[in-house]
């Protein structure tokens, strides 16, 4: 019994001691890497502490030879991790950037940046200044280096360095491609911008595989209208898909520039004669709702004489989409002009929730006479799903402590009936709701002068049937005559 049982007990042991040991080696190697953590990030402390004020002197524009000497004695890898803060964390100013830029070249760094983003890449083609250099037998570099190097020439904005991000495109790591791609579009520039929109041709048509669509857009968006010409092969295109999203780039662009020129009072024009007839006589009549759609947001930022006639062709377009892109690009710009109010009051009777919404919004922002109309239409539609609607969009735009105000002061036509109506009918509003924007002395005002309305109402209601429940019954019991509110 005793011997058959000690193989069992040594194994016991044996495998006792080997789980101490082996969670005292867990926990020295945990020791070991904390140990290294610390004395890192000390290291990177005083790397910080020691050279920054220097750094600092540099991007303020201060020329010191000391400086740059004691830049020149630093490892790569040293000034690496003094100047990543700059790239990853802090948003540099223009004139910050243009001493970055020239205190990297003088160190050396811009060519060991180019160095490495041509590395893995086989195709890869240094700029002007590096024309001797073999990029492509280099000894390989680990993605993050590649990565952070190509963020530095964006961020720097390099111009030389477009052919070597246009080229990165095609590298088989897909962050690598991403880096690139933002890059590139950070550089600006009429060549990044042809190498981006003939990549967007390729991808929309099976022909390359990467970037997502949505990041090309992104990145083409960010270029200034400097580029827009580049856009006419595109926008004229057979393929619908490429000519939409040309459409939402140039949107994009304008859009942006025209917020630009509000801001500094700019009044130029956005875009060039040819551009704008494309837009007016092209995209506007295409054969896509949604390319359609994308025009009637281009052309209201547009000064041109003719783009009134083609807003109102919009405005009275078939699919619904495209009318409510163009009552919201309306509402956006406040482009308005008062030959369009008509069309847009008649949307209050558009079959769509959303572009009877969009009226709504924007006929309030038109002034007393629009809103005058919506009170009206309130007050006579015998749609009880559009009135809802006009009674939360009467509450979302703050209107409604205005009309509560002015009942409470004792005003009487159309704006009294339409509180009246709120109060008593609207689920989406309701008394309760009224009574939430009054001030105690307006409220018991309003209970005065609503009370006998509501039990008028309530009488009228019992003794009459259904029949005085419409508009003109409320009229003959608030006493007012119906053409008020016609």
């Amino acid at each position: 019994m005793i011997h058959s049982s000690a193989p069992s007990t040594s194994l016991a042991l044996l495998i006792l001691v080997s789980v101490v040991v082996g969670t005292l080696l867990l926990i020295a190697v945990a020791f070991i890497r904390r140990w290294q953590q610390i004395r890192y990030a000390r290291y990177v402390h005083t790397l910080q502490r020691q050279y920054r004020p220097i750094v600092a002197k540099v991007l303020s524009g201060i020329r010191s030879p000391s400086a740059i000497e004691a830049l020149r004695e630093l490892s790569v890898a040293d000034l690496d991790l003094l100047l990543d803060p700059l790239f990853s964390r802090r948003k540099l100013t223009e004139r910050q950037r243009v001493f970055l830029q020239a205190l990297c070249s003088e160190l050396g760094l811009i060519t060991l940046w180019q160095r490495r983003t041509a590395n893995g890449n086989p195709r890869a083609t240094p700029s002007e200044g590096d024309r001797t250099r073999d990029f492509s037998t280099r000894a390989p570099v680990s993605h993050i280096l590649r990565a952070k190097s190509i963020r530095n020439l964006g961020m720097l904005r390099y111009r030389p360095s477009w052919m070597l991000l246009a080229n990165t495109l095609d590298d088989r790591h897909p962050d690598i491609q991403l880096v690139a791609l933002r890059s590139l579009a950070a550089l600006g520039g009429l060549e990044g911008f042809q190498v981006l929109r003939d990549r967007l041709h390729a991808v929309v048509q099976g022909k390359a595989s990467f970037p997502p669509v949505k990041s090309l857009l992104a990145a083409m968006s960010t270029y200034d209208l400097s580029c827009v010409q580049a856009l006419v092969p595109s926008l004229r295109h057979t393929n619908r898909q490429i000519r939409l999203n040309t459409a939402q780039v140039l949107q994009v662009m304008v859009y942006r520039e025209s917020v630009h020129q509000r801001r500094f009072d700019h009044t130029m024009d956005l875009l060039t004669p040819p551009m704008v007839e494309l837009v007016l006589s092209k995209l506007a009549v295409d054969i896509s709702a949604e390319i359609r759609a994308r025009a009637a947001e281009i052309l209201v930022h547009l000064t041109d004489p003719r783009t009134f006639s083609v807003l109102h062709n919009l405005l009275l377009d078939p699919q619904w989409s495209v009318r409510l892109s163009t009552l919201r690009a309306l509402t956006r710009t406040h482009r308005a002009s008062a030959p369009l109010h008509k069309e847009i009051r008649d949307f209050l009777r558009d079959p769509h929730w959303q572009v009877r919404e969009a009226a709504i919004k924007i006929l309030i922002s038109l002034g007393q006479e629009e809103k005058q109309e919506i009170y009206n239409y309130y007050l006579n539609s015998p749609d009880p799903g559009v009135r809802e609607q006009i009674a939360m969009m009467i509450q979302r735009t703050g209107l409604l402590p205005v009309l509560v105000e002015d009942y409470c002061a004792g005003v009487k036509g159309v704006h009294a009936l339409v509180v009246e109506e709120l109060a008593s009918h609207s689920a989406s509003v309701g008394l309760p709701g009224v009574l939430r924007h009054l001030a105690p002395g307006n409220r018991q005002r309003f209970m005065e002068r609503f009370r006998p309305v509501a039990q008028s109402r309530k009488t009228l209601q019992e003794n009459m049937g259904p029949a005085m429940e419409g508009t003109d019954g409320v009229h003959q019991a608030l006493e007012y005559p119906p053409h008020l509110a016609a």
